[in-house]
């Protein structure tokens, strides 16, 4: 089907849901009984969201950290009980504050609008469901969201991407209230080998300022005095596993994207394991193998697995060190870079990051929370 430019089936589904309740309220003139249903639907509606948002306020309070928090069926639970709970009791309040409140107001509505004329009265009809409107748009696009960043299925997340509509509403909307939130969860280390990366931060040895000077700079000493090239090591299984999850694909982003998004998706943060790092790095092992193995890590595995993957099939890849910021403050971290043969530049991936669910495969507010990259090392095709 050939669409008009900067529309897709995205931005098609879009405006339809927009339009659905505003064309409903003009074709049926506000009247006492649809005000009336209107304020009944907001406020239960406006009680669902705050039991949901109470709800998960409790269940952060509530369950243990180490023992419940990561755990996702029991936080399930407990947050539906809460949830439940509390919007039984906000029901209840619902009861009195209608009987005194919504009824004598409605019924002052419904007269004044006895005097008016019928385009009036679908004029404020439409205009009474915008909120019902901005509201269905809203819930749609969160759909979208996770879709475009939790399912493995990049054609989709770009099809989804290419609608002006969404992005619109993800860059004013989703972006600003679930990125910073989603990305707190991911902390980073502050270590002395990742503040190499601020220490050596000049335009000549950056990888986004200047020419890279990469080869001068010493390998990083991380977990057990682990080199870079140790840290990549490879094996059957992880090459077999990244042929597999490219499959026949040629192009050489979509096949770094595919890549990208395993790792992000399979991947776990270990959050204990980062808590040992900031006391004593020599106590945990590192590297690409295990992190496959066990499949939890640290930012400095997510990226060394990527690397591992990348070279597995072809891909042009690099390990970056720089300052990441979590929310709270900025910390050593180590993300990726991988070639664009196509558009002849280097794109910045952070699978570390994708675990958050937000989407950091060039993408264009990388700067953001991304600072001082130094590049450690390339891989070049065999």
């Amino acid at each position: 089907m050939n669409l008009p430019n900067g529309m897709n089936m995205i931005t098609i589904a879009i405006l339809f849901i927009f339009l659905m309740p505003v064309t409903t309220g003009i074709l049926n003139p506000v009247s006492k009984e649809s005000i009336r249903q209107s304020l009944h639907s907001i406020v239960r509606g406006t009680n669902f969201m705050v039991s949901i948002v109470a709800a998960v306020s409790l269940v952060r309070l509530v369950l243990p950290v180490s023992e419940y928090r990561n755990d996702i069926v029991a936080c399930l639970i407990a947050m539906f009980l809460s949830m439940s709970v509390i919007f039984f009791v906000l029901e209840l309040l619902r009861i009195p504050f209608f009987r005194y409140l919504i009824v004598p107001l409605t019924d002052k509505l419904s007269s004044a609008l006895d005097l008016m004329n019928s385009g009036t009265r679908r004029l404020i009809g439409g205009l009474w469901q915008l909120p019902k409107s901005i509201c269905m748009v809203l819930v749609f696009s969160l759909l979208l969201y996770f879709y475009a960043n939790f399912i493995n299925n990049p054609s989709a997340g770009d099809y989804i991407n290419a609608s002006k509509t969404y992005q619109a509403i993800h860059k004013n909307v989703l972006q600003p209230v679930l990125s910073t939130g989603l990305v707190r969860k991911v902390p980073v280390l502050v270590s002395d080998a990742f503040r190499k990366a601020a220490e050596d931060y000049t335009p000549a040895n950056s990888g986004s300022s200047g020419e890279p000077n990469y080869w001068k700079l010493p390998a990083i000493k991380y977990f057990n005095g682990m080199t870079i090239d140790e840290a990549v090591k490879s094996n059957s299984e992880i090459d077999d596993t990244a042929k597999q999850i490219v499959g026949i694909e040629k192009d050489e982003m979509k096949k770094a994207y595919l890549l990208y998004k395993w790792v992000s998706k399979n991947i776990k943060y270990d959050f204990a394991k980062a808590e040992i790092v900031l006391e004593n790095p020599s106590r945990v092992n590192s590297g690409s193998i295990i992190t496959f193995e066990e499949r939890t890590g640290v930012c400095f595995d997510y990226s060394c697995l990527y690397v591992s993957m990348c070279r597995a099939v072809g891909i042009n890849v690099r390990l970056v060190s720089g300052l990441g910021n979590s929310g709270p403050g900025w910390g050593g971290h180590v993300w990726n870079q991988v070639y664009d043969p196509e558009e002849k530049r280097w794109i910045n991936v952070d699978p570390t990051y994708g675990n958050s669910g937000y989407d950091y495969f060039d993408n264009p507010d990388f700067s953001l929370n991304h600072k001082y990259d130094v590049i450690q090392a390339e891989w070049q095709p065999e």
